[in-house]
């Protein structure tokens, strides 16, 4: 039982990691994160914050995370 629970978690984690990556090479990916940690946190899943971010990051190719998440800012994201 601790095994399934262990590789469980342990794939959450990888996907998690996935998406943490491919949100840091563009802007639909870091709406996707965005999306997934409103879900995460008890918020809808359409949280209009995510769509701010996705304007703001598709004009400039930067985004700043929430501060739950470490507030840095990415940058040079492919506008997609």
């Amino acid at each position: 039982m601790k095994i399934h629970l262990s590789c469980g978690f342990a794939l959450a984690l990888l996907g998690t990691l996935a998406l943490e990556a491919s949100a840091q090479t563009s802007c639909s990916g870091f709406y996707a994160i965005c999306q997934q940690r409103c879900v995460e946190s008890g918020l809808r899943p359409d949280c209009p914050i995510c769509k701010e971010h996705l304007r703001t990051c598709r004009m400039t190719g930067c985004v700043t995370e929430g501060r739950r998440w470490g507030g840095k800012t990415l940058c040079n994201l492919k506008k997609s």
